[in-house]
């Protein structure tokens, strides 16, 4: 008990140190991720896979919360290995996710129980568990400790798939043991997205099994985003209802995910499209004696939308490339060639990505003031 109190002692003095200091992350001044909401749901930006130093992270439970908190997440999960334990703390794998769920006690973050699942190579994320110390929970065989995650209740998705340890050519694999778990939904996600990584076969996996995309930090070291200003940490994002746990679960096993990774989404067209549309104000108005059509577009998210033309109407000030960039006033002067009250620009959307190889085309409507 002693050799614990003083471990715990040494990383809350470490931590506090390293989190007086102030970044600010983007130019609305604040460090949170900026994302709209979208009609009909909450865009809750959340972390599903996160280690504490009751496994093998560094930082006490309570510093997830106040990284979470900083950074305007809404949800974040406990996902400890349940196999293996720092020997300095109590084996125990609810601790963890009980003093993380104390600290975040009068915030708004949603603190979800679960465990990472990972007795071989191929590691799994079980979020909801009822029970994480159950001896299944750590079988060498993948489809016993799925099993056994299922009957306490979690929803289980694949992690890191494309993970170099485990498969050296870095493709996801596609063997018939993992094939029949997704057929049969015992596995129901798929991390397309951990940390810096993305692996397009997930997301091949994803599209082909109606898995739902998840993306997140797998975050062991104190938040990076402390130290690079303009970066952000991996999330899922969740279309939910409402913002509770059972909102999100609602919504994982409804597929109704998307991912924010770098300056990236990935992600169904029925929430990305309606995520970029949210983002934007639209102003536009002639140049007096032209038909040249002067269209504001103002961007209130932290996304820049990297932007291709495929409308018939050609740029006055620009390429056919163009960026709309994060909370920012971007003005493309369009030579409609006539004075029309109202048009659509046809666009490609390179960054927001709803399949292997493919991105988002929408048409934007713009109507004159």
């Amino acid at each position: 008990m002693k050799k614990q109190t003083l471990f715990s002692v040494a990383i809350c003095l470490i931590t506090s140190n390293i989190f007086s200091q102030t970044v600010i992350l983007n130019n609305t001044g604040t460090p949170e991720i900026q994302l709209p909401d979208i009609p009909g749901y909450l865009t809750m930006k959340c972390d599903f896979h996160v280690h504490t130093v009751f496994s093998d992270g560094v930082v006490w439970p309570t510093v997830r919360v106040d990284e979470a908190l900083a950074e305007g997440l809404d949800a974040i999960a406990i996902t400890e290995h349940v196999e293996w334990h720092r020997v300095e703390v109590i084996d125990d794998n609810r601790i963890s996710y009980e003093i993380a769920r104390d600290r975040a006690e009068g915030s708004d973050l949603v603190i979800i129980p679960g465990g990472e699942i990972s007795a071989s190579p191929d590691h799994f994320n079980a979020l909801f568990l009822e029970d994480p110390n159950d001896r299944k929970l750590k079988d060498t065989i993948p489809a016993r400790r799925i099993a056994a995650a299922n009957a306490h209740g979690g929803f289980v998705f694949w992690n890191h798939p494309g993970w170099t340890a485990k498969y050296k050519n870095g493709n996801t694999p596609v063997t018939e043991e993992f094939k029949n778990l997704l057929r049969d939904e015992s596995v129901q996600g798929i991390e397309v997205c951990n940390g810096n990584g993305y692996w397009e076969g997930a997301l091949k996996l994803a599209l082909e099994y109606d898995l739902a995309l998840l993306g997140n930090s797998d975050i062991h070291g104190v938040s990076y985003n402390r130290f690079e200003p303009g970066k952000h940490r991996t999330v899922t994002l969740v279309f939910a209802k409402e913002k509770s746990a059972e909102g999100i679960r609602d919504a994982l096993l409804d597929k109704r995910t998307a991912i924010y990774q770098g300056d990236h989404l990935i992600g169904p067209v029925e929430f990305l499209k309606p995520l970029f549309f949210e983002s934007l104000e639209l102003e536009a108005t002639y140049r007096e004696g032209t038909t040249i059509a002067y269209v504001s577009i103002t961007n209130n998210s932290d996304i820049n939308f990297y932007c291709g033309n495929r409308s018939p109407f050609l740029f006055y000030n620009s390429t056919h490339f163009f960026t709309i960039k994060a909370h920012s006033t971007t003005i493309l002067g369009v030579k409609v060639n006539k004075n029309l009250p109202e048009f659509e620009l046809d666009l490609v959307i390179h960054n927001l990505v709803v399949a292997p190889g493919e991105s988002l085309e929408l048409s934007l409507p713009v109507i004159m003031d």
